[in-house]
């Protein structure tokens, strides 16, 4: 790709170094106006919308904020910072992950750096990676972007740089200070005035506090034995594959494949989501690593993989009828409206239609009807109901599914429709695992032996006995309860699971909000139109005066 772009002079990234020079931890409680548990999308947008909005007041002392998280990744979250690496890709198509007016003023940002971001992209991939360049070397030479699956670290430098520069801008005009903190957050706890948030070496206290701390981690799916599987030669296991990073787990899989040369090694993959095909994706960008896997093996509960195949002029005949049937009626329930709608995808799927043709028409369709629910009825949508439609409605890039069509052209590739139960022992140093096969409800063992698990299972419930000691103490402390989807807290309607305890991000699903139910939150359209609610309650709250500031 090298040679295909013409070499001009690279635009680099801003530079805030210095400006992170700041992280560290307190040795006093120091106190502060604001603070963000978490500085991923969905601060990001939050504090953009927040400092718009502070251009409408008077500020006499400068608002004191504080932003902490566990890595000085500030700003991109683990999809789109240095822990998801440089070549990994969007799962949807650029103009379906990021709305008008932002993503007008995004492509405007990668035409003007998109030399440099390609050459990291290139310098962080293999084989795939350059089929990827080469397939859309010219709409990347025409600026088209918008139906590229393009690398999310991308959105991230672009997100990072943007924030970075409206807080120093803010800071100039005397509105904000805003400090840095790198530590893992352990507990908030109310006090009179104030939230006392406390970490490894930190201790601050805030007025208002900003949970944004994502999805709990992944559920813990197999026994405490194979935890350190480091103690064990024959088996590996990462429970999560992005806690250390991407490339990090990739060199630690080729370490561990080269030690078993001239073996035949198996790879699990657990689940059937966005990671399972990324880790599919990256392992066969290297053919160094790719050479050393005997097999795939994917087991998921459908056993059904993403859809990337549109359809335009079948789609054109399809009619989602049972939901649109339901527009006549004035009263309706949530399981009315996901029973409309999985019989309706059932019909597509006998026309031979998949997800990618089909989900903006279904979108659209049971959309329309949410406003025929009560209260009561959204809540148990944006909990319930939703999610079961999402799962019939997963899409994905044609990438990721050409990898698994050419795995499977070698045999290398099977896909259980199954529940995971264990890791078992085959022998003194063989190991395999047992499953409930989906359609029998049967226990079955599979018959070959495995050698390297990953795990790309969803988020732990928030009943879990292993959520992180930060979920468990808010929870124990009343200050945040679970709702019924178990996936999110429950808010009132200014964002807050206690007074001046704000929550935003994926830990607003199963909430109405608005008027809207609101579930999988990790939608970047749907992050942007909640931060931007949050920032409007933060920004009237009473001792904030409201008369104008220039920024």
């Amino acid at each position: 790709m090298k040679k295909l772009i013409a070499k001009t002079s690279a635009i680099k990234e801003t530079n805030v170094q210095s400006r992170l020079d700041s992280v560290g931890n307190s040795e006093h409680a120091q106190e502060f106006d604001f603070a963000f548990l978490g500085s991923g999308i969905s601060t990001s947008f939050t504090l953009l919308h927040f400092l718009k909005k502070l251009q409408h007041k008077t500020i006499t002392i400068p608002l004191r904020i504080a932003i902490i998280d566990k890595t000085q990744d500030f700003f991109t979250g683990i999809p789109y910072g240095n822990r998801s690496g440089s070549s990994a890709l969007l799962i949807t198509s650029l103009a379906d992950f990021l709305p008008q007016p932002e993503l007008g003023k995004f492509i405007i940002w990668l035409n003007r750096n998109k030399i440099w971001l390609l050459e990291e992209m290139e310098n962080d991939g293999g084989i795939l990676t350059q089929n990827w360049l080469l397939q859309n070397k010219r709409a990347i030479e025409e600026n088209d972007w918008k139906d590229l699956f393009i690398p999310r670290r991308f959105f991230g430098k672009y997100i990072s740089e943007k924030v970075h520069r409206k807080i120093k801008k803010a800071e100039k005009s005397g509105a904000v200070i805003v400090q840095f903190f790198s530590s893992t957050v352990e507990n908030v706890t109310k006090m009179k005035v104030n939230y006392s948030i406390k970490g490894n070496g930190l201790d601050i206290l805030a007025q208002n506090t900003i949970l944004a701390i994502g999805s709990p981690p992944p559920q813990k799916i197999w026994e405490k034995e194979f935890e350190d599987s480091s103690k064990i030669e024959s088996l590996k296991l990462f429970s999560n594959p992005y806690e250390v990073g991407l490339n990090k787990t990739i060199r630690n899989t080729q370490a561990f494949l080269e030690n078993r040369k001239g073996t035949k090694t198996n790879i699990l993959i657990i689940g059937s989501n966005a990671s399972a095909l990324e880790m599919l994706f990256k392992l066969n960008d290297y053919p160094s690593i790719a050479k050393l896997i005997n097999k795939f093996i994917l087991i998921s509960t459908q056993g059904l993989l993403p859809d990337s195949i549109v359809d335009i002029e079948l789609g054109k005949k399809f009619k989602p009828n049972h939901l649109i049937n339901l527009k006549k009626r004035n009263n309706l329930t949530a399981h009315e409206i996901e029973s409309a709608a999985l019989t309706d995808l059932d019909y597509a799927n006998e026309m031979g239609l998949g997800a990618a043709t089909t989900v903006g028409i279904i979108s659209k369709a049971f959309g329309a009807l949410l406003d025929k629910l009560d209260p009561i009825e959204k809540e148990y949508f944006a909990c319930y109901y939703g999610n079961e439609i999402g799962r019939r409605q997963r899409c994905a890039g044609t990438h990721y599914t050409q990898t698994v069509i050419g795995l499977k052209a070698l045999g290398k590739f099977e896909h259980i429709a199954g529940s995971f139960q264990e890791i078992i022992r085959n022998g003194n140093a063989d190991f395999g695992f047992r499953y409930t096969d989906t359609i029998t409800k049967k226990h079955a063992s599979y018959p070959d032996n495995i050698h390297l698990v990953i795990n790309c299972i969803g988020s732990s419930s928030l009943k879990s006995d292993d959520l992180p000691l930060l979920y468990r103490n808010l929870m124990s402390s009343g200050l945040c309860v679970p709702n019924r989807s178990l996936k999110g807290f429950s808010v009132n309607e200014n964002l807050e699971t206690a007074e001046n305890l704000h929550l935003i991000g994926p830990l607003l699903a199963g909430n109405v909000i608005d008027g809207k139910p609101v579930w999988h939150v990790e939608h970047c359209g749907r992050i942007i139109w909640l931060s931007e609610v949050l920032a409007e309650k933060l920004a009237n709250k009473t001792w904030l005066e409201q008369k104008p500031i220039i920024l």
